[in-house]
């Protein structure tokens, strides 16, 4: 961006469109013959499916299929590791088996011939589950610590530097040193957000 940019104000190009509902998203193409899918998430965070109550759901208007660990197709997951990952565990496989990994995790798909009754038969799914208490708090006993190999390589070093943190925090009249823990974000782009997904049939 250029500097002269800085502080003055600029128009952008999409906003009037976003902001009086204008805008259109891929979500908002309907195609002949769609559907929709909608997921339903893990009520418990940790443990296992016991039973899924699907057969009255896939009676209910409009529903095409109501996908679970038991008959969605095995995909062939490659093994994956990005340089921020730790050395143990690997990608989430959806609807590959009975494990819950965690709260909201997906354990069903429901697919319907319009949004409405993907989101009604998606909200009359009864999941049954055996829970385990999941380990919360990083600060555990039992709690893992697991650093990034990318973590022990060496960076490369900035090629300026400027003023003395060292120095000027010693000298500082008020010093404040705390510890914050927080759970891992992951930016979600707009489009992905909303919840609508079609599926030609």
């Amino acid at each position: 961006m250029s500097v002269s940019l800085i502080g003055r104000p600029m128009t952008r190009v999409d906003g009037r469109a976003k902001v009086t509902g204008a805008a259109r998203y891929a979500a908002d193409f309907n195609q002949p013959g769609q559907l929709y899918a909608v997921i339903v998430s893990a009520t418990v965070g940790l443990g296992r499916v016991t039973d899924v109550a699907a057969a009255e759901v896939e009676r209910a208007p409009g529903v095409v299929a109501v996908l679970t660990h038991r008959n969605a197709q095995k995909l062939p997951y490659l093994p994956h590791k990005a340089g921020i990952d730790p050395a143990v565990g690997e990608r989430l496989h959806v609807l590959q088996d009975d494990n819950v990994r965690f709260y909201g995790q997906p354990v069903a798909l429901v697919v319907a011939d319009t949004l409405d009754h993907a989101e009604r038969a998606a909200a009359a799914l009864r999941i049954t589950y055996e829970s385990r208490q999941p380990l919360v708090d990083p600060t555990d006993q039992r709690a893992e610590k697991i650093v990034p190999e990318a973590a022990n390589r060496t960076r490369a070093l900035a090629d300026r530097s400027r003023g003395d943190a060292d120095t000027a925090v010693a000298r500082a009249a008020v010093r404040v040193d705390e510890t914050y823990d927080m759970a891992r974000e992951n930016h979600n782009p707009m489009e992905a957000a909303r919840n609508r997904r079609g599926l030609e049939r």
